[in-house]
């Protein structure tokens, strides 16, 4: 048979295969019900559940093919949640309607990167994103910036670390805040240093912005779109299944720079095509949940941490959004290792090398995976691993 031209594993680890590995270690556990703290998602019910719809409610009936790029009226109420975060009226023409963030993202790359293009990758990262970057013929330049700023704050140089990475063949920036896996959140005097990088160096900013909706702080999610001149080279991915607890709909946006939105509604087309119409009518309900109730369920997420927070004697990041925290197991000894022997008594983490080369010894939690009292359980079993491995070492 024909060869193929690379190798998946070329890629880069998934969190679908990771995920799948330590769903495999909890079956073989023998604990009965465990604990899979190792996923990233909530326990809130969807804010909208797919229903039929009459043709006035929404432009289309059920049974029509959805335009690429989505439904008029669902870019529409996109644009006007994202303009004001932004600094300025959003055009519906600059808004996709994707499937998932991971679509939105995936196209942004593509609409941006010649083989070869580099991106610096600020790390630790969602693992797909590396996966992505790669899938676009592009090569990753993983920077690690987000345990440093965690541990040393304003004392970090960022401008320095991300600058010094820079090449003649880096083409863009992605970086994901609030930061999957340590919470850290980048402030606006942060991006404005990233926003300074890429006006200095031509360079595109890709904003993973999927957990905009769990920003704890008092000050709200900043977009980094919104500081100054950014908007004009930002592509910016949302997830209405991370924001609308509304996962397996699959629907997600991509806002783009003025002007370029035709390119990345022709990648689309490429990879997929429209999103289902049922989808994109279920995520056009769930733009109407009141803005007392996301705050309810930010609220919700925000104590879930506070509970991880106060009862983990692991040593851990500090965590100012998201729905995770980053276990340091250096003192333990093999992050692998402790990840292998929390799932033997039920637990599931994430193993810390799916983040990013230098993670090896960490271990990411979940602290939205499962009811606050299981989440408590869990870590009662955490503590005792990491007691009786820190007594070894």
């Amino acid at each position: 048979m024909p060869s193929l031209p690379r190798a998946l594993g070329e890629l880069g680890g998934s969190c679908g295969e990771y995920g799948d590995r330590v769903d495999d270690l909890l079956r073989g556990s023998g604990c009965g019900e465990s604990v899979p703290l190792h996923r990233g998602r909530t326990v809130f019910e969807p804010c909208a559940r797919p229903r039929g719809w009459r043709e006035r409610e929404f432009g289309v009936s059920p049974e029509e093919e959805a335009p690429v790029g989505g439904v008029p009226e669902l870019r529409e109420a996109f644009a006007e949640r994202v303009g004001g975060p932004r600094g300025g009226k959003v055009l519906p023409e600059q808004v996709l309607v994707t499937g998932g963030a991971t679509h939105a993202l995936s196209i942004a790359l593509r609409a941006v990167l010649r083989d070869g293009d580099e991106v610096l990758v600020l790390s630790p990262h969602w693992p797909d994103a590396a996966a992505l970057v790669r899938a676009a013929g592009g090569v990753v330049r993983e920077v690690p910036v987000f345990l440093e700023l965690g541990a040393a704050g304003f004392g970090f140089d960022l401008m320095g670390a991300v600058e010094g990475a820079v090449t003649p063949r880096t083409r863009a920036i992605y970086f994901n805040s609030p930061n999957n896996p340590t919470g850290y959140r980048l402030d606006r005097r942060r991006l404005a240093v990233l926003v300074e990088l890429a006006e200095r160096h031509d360079l595109w900013l890709i904003a993973d912005n999927t957990y905009d909706g769990y920003d704890f702080t008092r000050e709200g999610f900043p977009d980094i779109a919104g500081i100054g001149a950014a908007a004009e080279r930002t592509f910016s991915a949302h997830s209405c299944g991370t924001t609308y607890a509304m996962p397996g709909n699959r629907v997600g946006y991509l806002v783009c720079p003025p002007g370029v939105a035709a390119t990345a509604v022709g990648w689309a087309r490429c990879t997929g095509g429209g999103v289902p119409t049922v989808a994109q009518f279920a995520a056009y309900e769930a733009l109407r949940t009141p803005r007392a109730e996301l705050d309810r369920r930010r609220d919700r997420a925000a104590a879930a941490w506070w509970l991880a927070d106060s009862t983990l004697q692991v040593p851990h990041t500090e965590v100012s959004g998201g729905l995770y925290t980053f276990l340091d197991l250096r003192a333990w000894g093999d992050g692998e290792r402790f990840v292998r022997r929390c799932a033997q008594l039920g637990v599931g983490l994430a193993p810390g090398r799916n983040f990013g080369a230098h993670c090896g010894s960490w271990a990411r939690l979940c602290f939205t995976a499962a009811p606050p009292q299981r989440v408590a359980e869990a870590i009662e079993r955490i503590n005792k691993i990491y007691g009786e491995g820190a007594d070894e070492h």
